[in-house]
């Protein structure tokens, strides 16, 4: 009898219900051993792509899943399955935030920061 994977995929997977457009969405593949107890032991992640569009990552994770024997798509966690004998593994969309700007932004501060404290220091 196989075992039941539920317990595995109850977990949500969308990180944020904001809409993200662009080239900002990766697969993760989280896997657990079916004799695993998913809420003490966290899941083995790999990430198996990154930027790509929200259609490009779903079907990635789409036919990930269906290279299993027991498949699916698991609705509530919004994250795509697969399974054998010993391993489930869950395939899960997740969306990059930009944070380009403000982190350029941070580091000029930063450097004009540096800077003054440096001429401050010459001038002294």
């Amino acid at each position: 009898m196989s075992q039941p994977v539920d317990p595995f995929l109850n977990r949500s997977a969308i990180s944020s219900r904001k809409g993200a457009l662009g080239r900002v969405f990766g697969v993760v593949r989280e896997t657990w051993a079916l004799r695993d107890d998913p809420a003490a032991t966290p899941p083995r992640t790999t990430v198996l792509v990154s930027r790509r569009t929200a259609a490009e990552a779903a079907d990635m994770a789409r036919d990930a899943a269906a290279a299993f024997r027991r498949h699916g798509f698991h609705k509530p966690s919004g994250a795509w399955w697969g399974a054998d004998d010993a391993l489930i593994h869950r395939f899960v969309i997740h969306a990059r935030r930009h944070r380009g700007p403000l982190v350029l932004l941070a580091a000029a501060g930063l450097a004009g920061l540096v800077a003054a404290g440096l001429a401050r220091r010459r001038t002294a």
